[in-house]
């Protein structure tokens, strides 16, 4: 295929729908079950459901107050969201009855949250360098791991829900343990996984446990 050719095929991608709604930079988005709805979380403090096919909003926003909206994880279930705001909180949300169901706190911004496999508990990552693991029917932390990171910004558990990999930003830019794992049920860590030399920003578990992707922040 010639150049020409293939600038062509590049022109004509064009983006299926446009949402429309959000007042600040959306960072999150996520589809629920049944694919005709998405939701989005954003810096203007609000989570907005949408219709995946008319890209009209479904209802109104909720709102989560004047932070805004870090990071959002679909239960495994898909009856309930989880976000992380900029004013410290974790909140746990029922999707259809739109209400907050328990809150949590950190001392600094949640930057990262995520479930584990079987739904019952959730885990979120802080710019105050600690991870907490929550339990889904109390609101209740059952461990705080303190990281040596100077931040979280991201982090998912192993498929059989023994595990929890972190990676985020460190004191210093001489070192290159960005990632460690740690054990999902007692909190103490078993390994750095060594190699980049930048933030780590996002991690993804493959379904058999046995590998772990990740992304880093570009030099």
């Amino acid at each position: 295929m010639s150049l020409q050719a293939k600038t062509q095929q590049t022109r004509a991608i064009r983006p299926r729908q446009n949402f429309e709604g959000h007042t600040d930079w959306v960072t999150g988005v996520i589809h629920l079950p049944g694919g005709q709805r998405m939701m989005t979380c954003s810096h203007d403090g609000s989570l907005r459901v949408w219709n995946s096919q008319s890209g009209k909003q479904i209802g109104n926003n909720w709102w989560n107050g004047e932070g805004g909206v870090n990071a959002i994880a679909l239960s495994p279930d898909g009856t309930k969201v989880v976000v992380g705001t900029e004013d410290s909180e974790v909140l746990l949300w029922n999707i259809d009855t739109e209400k907050i169901i328990w809150t949590g706190q950190h001392a600094g911004d949640i930057e990262c949250v995520c479930w584990n496999q079987d739904g019952g508990r959730v885990v979120s990552g802080s710019s105050d360098g600690t991870a907490r693991v929550w339990d889904v029917e109390s609101g209740k932390t059952v461990l705080e791991i303190k990281t040596g990171l100077r931040g979280v910004q991201a982090m998912t558990c192993s498929p059989d829900t023994s595990m929890i990999a972190m990676g985020g930003y460190s004191y210093t830019t001489n070192t290159d343990e960005f990632l460690n794992i740690w054990d999902a049920n007692t909190g103490k860590f078993i390994t750095h996984l060594k190699g980049h030399t930048r933030d780590v920003d996002c991690l993804a578990w493959t379904a058999d446990g046995k590998t772990l992707s990740l992304g880093q922040s570009i030099p």
